[in-house]
Parts: C-alpha cells; structure tokens; sequence
C-alpha cells in the first residue's frame, strides 16, 4: 500500500527525478533517482523520513493519513475531542438553567444552550453507532 501511495506522490512531485530532488532538499543530502526507482519496485524499502520528507514538499498526506487510519486511538482522539465540547456545552446549558431558575437570566438563552448540548450529545451518540 505504502508503494501504491509513493507512486502517487511521485506522480504529483513530477516525477522520479523531480521526487529525488524534493526529498534531497528537504534532507538536506542527495537521494538519487535510481533510489526512488529501486524503492517503487520493492528492492528497498521507504525509511518514513523520506516518505514525510516529500509529503511536507507537495503538501499532501496521504501515507500518514492511511497509517493513522490503523490506529485505534485516532477514533478514540475523535471521541475525546467530544466529550471536551459536550463537557463545555453541558456546563454552559446547566449554568443558563441556573440562571433562569434564579431569575437572573432569561428562557430563550436557557433553551438555546440546552440545545446546543443535545446536539453534542447527538453527535457522540452517531459516532458511536458508526463504530458498530
């Protein structure tokens, strides 16, 4: 999988040359276009720091985004990043009740910010359906 992305890549940096020359100027040392050629067809192997090199020189992240794809954690990131807003949401609905039940705030804005928590809380639960 990890050749079949470099191909595009490669494709995109314009070529094998064209790739050498990025990854070199990014290395900051000489990669030949006979190594790129020697990698694409399985005789080497890709070291990461060559495969972001020319990722960081085109401006696309298409190894790195399959790679984090196989990992559990980027879900669990996703999911985290969640309950952060949820938490925020939840407190800013409970705080606009309070207000409203004291008399010190108004009904409209109580009501708009237990929306807003439902949705967060909607969103969580479509997730987690997704993941099934």
């Amino acid at each position: 999988m990890i050749r079949a992305l470099m191909e595009g890549l490669i494709r995109e940096a314009g070529g094998m040359e064209a790739a050498a020359a990025l990854i070199s100027a990014a290395l900051g040392r000489e990669v030949g276009k006979g190594t790129i050629s020697r990698r694409q067809s399985g005789q080497l192997e890709w070291p990461l720091i060559e495969i972001l090199a020319l990722e960081r020189a085109i401006g696309s992240q298409s190894v790195r985004r399959w790679l984090a794809q196989t990992l559990p954690e980027a879900t669990s990131v996703d999911l985290l990043a969640e309950v952060a807003v949820s938490s925020r949401e939840h407190g800013e609905a409970m705080s606009a009740v309070l207000d409203y039940a004291t008399g010190r705030g108004d009904r409209s804005r109580a009501r708009k910010e237990i929306t807003e928590s439902l949705e967060v809380m909607r969103r969580m639960s479509a997730r987690l359906e997704g993941e099934e």
